[in-house]
């Protein structure tokens, strides 16, 4: 599947990701073949067809193999990637994460052009020293480069969200009873996203701002489930919403004044890049790619970790400055603009692909 046209030569990719749920790897895969194939690249997919990427990839139209990819050492998935990638002409095969990546690699076996792309702060052991890695966000590289790999090997491509547009400016202020502040956290309910910080927080506030809090993802997990006990317990019910996972983002952007993300580990939030999109600030968590996207009285605020009472006081000193919201807000879609737009993720993404071609037309010689 393939249309439209990019100045770089067009290539035969396979993305190959171990994925049965929906969150920011899937979605990142997901858009990087669609923009990938708009720039007139074919693009095929190889992983489980029964989870969330596998249907989307299937109802996109991708050529696609399922590849079970049981555990780290499945043979029998690496010879029918390996066949597969033979069969439909692949020029590389794209690794995403650890298990993508050492699928891809072990079918390649020094035949096909590989790379990866790093997700995560915390995973590199199925990376190789030979190929190129497309690193989410500065963060990630940082950590790659810790931990051995060579500089001209990691380059940094962070991720891309589309362009809806900004979204519509919220009700004016002053933040009052009849008009409370109207918060949200986007994503997966994991203990990782700190959902129970926000939750803390916001009773910290009860008694000194109106306000109300959003989750807005899958509501069936575990977490949330404690999350929804949780909130029950600090006599948050009326102050709480959860409102499953959404298709219509701008709509939700549009009922928000900002954005939270106290996350305890995150590599690069495709949430944060989406709410810069959408013109809101955002208070997120001084840790792994968060800093690249909110500059401190820029565009958001920054706190600790783990650190309720820090949030809290976040939360009152934007809540009670409607100017200074609508000014940050200016500056996140800035931000979006120069940063994190679809374009600017294709262009790293092909800069990447030819070096990894490069290298391994070199190493064939």
């Amino acid at each position: 599947m393939h249309a439209g046209s990019s100045s770089s030569p067009r290539h035969r990719i396979i993305m190959v990701a171990h994925s049965h749920k929906l969150g920011g790897i899937e979605r990142n895969v997901h858009a990087l073949a669609r923009v990938l194939s708009e720039a007139g690249h074919h693009i095929a997919y190889a992983g489980p067809r029964d989870g969330w990427l596998g249907e989307a990839m299937a109802q996109a139209g991708y050529d696609s193999l399922d590849l079970a990819m049981n555990g780290m050492y499945d043979p029998i998935s690496a010879w029918k990637l390996r066949r597969f990638a033979k069969r439909w002409g692949a020029d590389l095969l794209h690794g995403h994460a650890q298990r993508g990546t050492r699928y891809a690699r072990w079918a390649a076996a020094g035949r096909v052009a590989v790379i990866a792309s790093a997700h995560s702060t915390t995973a590199w052991k199925w990376f190789g020293p030979n190929h190129p890695i497309l690193a989410v966000s500065q963060a990630v590289r940082s950590v790659l480069l810790d931990k051995g790999f060579a500089p001209e090997q990691v380059r940094c491509v962070h991720l891309g969200v589309p362009d809806q547009g900004r979204a519509p400016a919220p009700p004016p202020g002053p933040i009052r009873p009849e008009r409370p502040l109207v918060m949200g956290i986007l994503g997966r309910l994991e203990q990782v996203k700190g959902h129970d910080t926000a939750l803390e927080a916001l009773a910290l506030l009860r008694d000194r701002l109106p306000a109300r809090l959003v989750f807005i993802g899958a509501d069936t997990t575990e977490w949330a489930a404690q999350m929804k006990a949780r909130t029950k317990a600090l006599g948050l019910s009326d102050r709480v919403e959860f409102w499953g996972q959404r298709s219509d983002i701008a709509a939700v952007f549009a009922q928000m004044d900002l954005m939270l993300a106290p996350s305890y580990r995150e590599a690069l939030s495709l949430s944060l890049l989406e709410t810069c999109a959408a013109g809101r600030p955002a208070i997120g968590s001084n840790l792994g790619g968060i800093p690249e996207v909110i500059t401190p009285g820029q565009n958001g605020l920054l706190v600790p970790p783990s650190d309720p009472e820090a949030l809290a006081e976040a939360i009152m000193q934007l809540a009670q400055d409607d100017a200074l919201r609508a000014r940050m807000g200016d500056a996140a879609r800035a931000v979006f603009l120069q940063t994190f737009t679809e374009a600017a993720m294709r262009a790293g993404t092909e800069a990447g692909y030819a070096q990894a071609l490069s290298q391994a037309q070199g190493g064939a010689r």
